[in-house]
């Protein structure tokens, strides 16, 4: 009654994203599940190596001539040209025109070839960048049991140091409060 439908989905104005919506794809779900159980989804090595891959193939493709060469390929064919020009003599024109034709493509090509190793090394650039703060993240985060250990350790120190019975129930009722909290809120 108030203009068709309401849209579901990516549709929806309140629609957040895709990872934990039943509107994901059935044709996904099994990659989606994959890549959620992956325990090595975050790491990037393979990616790096996949791409230091394409960078030496790409680095093959580049004309091994130099560019000079080119320059000096491209400009003897051009004299050729013209000199061909000035005896107004068409059909020898088209050789040298010919080869000048297949030196600039040479030349664009490497070109190309040149600005696609750039885009991949920017491209290595961020992935090997993104991988060194995954690395340094990972060492500065505490596990379960580290955690648990170093509580341990503390109280231990305080048991031996802290002999008022009154502020060793005192420390110990607020060590239980923050560990029940924090256990608490990591379930939620």
């Amino acid at each position: 009654m108030h203009g068709g439908m309401t849209p579901v989905g990516p549709a929806h104005p309140a629609f957040k994203h895709g990872r934990h919506s039943k509107f994901l794809p059935a044709r996904l779900a099994g990659r989606y599940q994959e890549a959620i159980d992956d325990p090595h989804l975050l790491e990037l090595r393979s990616e790096i190596a996949l791409l230091d891959v394409r960078i030496a193939d790409v680095v093959q493709r580049v004309d091994t001539g130099e560019s000079g060469k080119l320059w000096s390929e491209l400009k003897s064919a051009m004299e050729g040209f013209l000199a061909e020009l000035t005896k107004r003599n068409a059909d020898r024109m088209r050789e040298p025109l010919q080869r000048m034709e297949h030196l600039i493509d040479q030349g664009t090509h490497d070109t190309a070839v040149w600005d696609e190793l750039g885009r991949l090394l920017d491209q290595r650039r961020k992935l090997v960048e993104s991988e060194r703060k995954r690395l340094v993240e990972m060492h500065q985060m505490l596990t379960t049991e580290e955690a648990m250990t170093l509580l341990a350790a503390v109280v231990d120190t305080i048991r031996r140091h802290v002999v008022d019975r009154g502020a060793l129930a005192a420390i110990s009722a607020d060590l239980t409060r923050l560990v029940t909290h924090t256990a608490s809120s990591s379930v939620e």
